[in-house]
């Protein structure tokens, strides 16, 4: 199937997501209560086709990456995204989002959009359907609509994380990254990006893809930024604010474990914080329990090798 990559996109309410300094999928947890999901930082004036209904946890149905909120996108035929327009005429820009695209459907996805002041799209990111999964395409624009793009083929199932590069510049260097924090393994390209600011980014089911029945995407922990590159997350990490251990990095050890027998225990009523989904496989369960004992054991539990 071939993709539609459209570059002008002229919604009636764009809907633009991440900003410069840093996005997430807004969230926030009651003390001794589930937590109250929602999508109160993004901008709700900019939304389409999705409001809180479509943010949750794992115990009312939702996948979650980091935290106990994920945003599912029905892939039904209608446009829906949510999104900010706080990028305000940015020339630099690096962003990174996890998604869970097992159950997207058969039809090409235009997941991640940013736009400049022409209202045309200067970065596109699609998901297109096939083997082993399908692929991640990012699609970069300059000011006359000629493109370059960069491929991730065959990625597989379970939560991803995204990440790329761009700058406003006759040479730029583009970046994307599927699945790695190895700058050594992106994929790069150059293009004159020059002229092209980005005034407002989307990221959903931007073009209305229908997928068939019961089709969705899983959204999580998005982050934008001028300068620094957001990285991915530390697998299983249930406590964000974990000391380092003595070589500086983090690690995941038995109170992770314990987090993630308290939320299967309670049925979901306690969430583990942070990144309980050991492998990724948008369920946490005794398989990530499992996961991380075998991590300790074998003395792989360093947070510098768990991104």
């Amino acid at each position: 199937m071939k993709m539609n990559m459209n570059r002008t996109r002229r919604l009636a309410r764009c809907l633009l997501i991440g900003s410069a300094a840093a996005a997430f999928l807004g969230l926030s947890l009651q003390a001794h209560a589930l937590p109250t999901c929602t999508v109160e930082r993004w901008t709700n004036s900019l939304t389409e086709g999705l409001d809180d209904s479509n943010t949750g946890y794992q115990g009312s149905g939702n996948r979650r990456y980091g935290g106990p909120c994920g945003l599912r996108v029905p892939v039904d035929g209608s446009e829906r995204y949510v999104g900010t327009d706080s990028p305000n005429n940015e020339t630099t820009y690096k962003a990174r989002f996890y998604v869970f695209l097992d159950y997207a459907g058969d039809e090409d996805v235009l997941i991640f959009a940013a736009q400049d002041q022409n209202d045309e799209d200067v970065i596109q990111v699609w998901f297109q359907p096939g083997n082993d999964h399908g692929d991640l395409v990012l699609q970069v624009y300059d000011d006359g609509g000629s493109a370059v793009s960069l491929s991730a083929d065959g990625i597989g199932g379970g939560w991803h994380s995204v990440q790329l590069v761009w700058a406003s510049d006759d040479n730029a260097e583009i970046r994307f990254a599927v699945n790695h924090d190895d700058e050594t393994q992106d994929l790069v390209t150059t293009h004159d990006t020059s002229g092209v600011p980005l005034v407002r980014t989307f990221l959903g089911n931007i073009n209305g893809a229908d997928g068939g029945t019961n089709a969705h995407i899983d959204f999580d922990d998005f982050d934008s930024r001028r300068d620094t590159r957001p990285g991915r997350l530390c697998r299983g990490l249930t406590d964000p604010d974990r000391a380092p251990a003595s070589d500086g990095w983090q690690e995941v050890n038995s109170d992770d474990r314990q987090a993630i027998f308290v939320e299967m225990a309670t049925g979901g009523g306690t969430p583990a914080g942070g990144q309980p989904d050991f492998n990724e496989d948008g369920v946490v369960n005794s398989d990530d329990r499992f996961a991380i004992f075998a991590a300790m054991a074998t003395g792989q539990n360093s947070c510098e090798v768990l991104r």
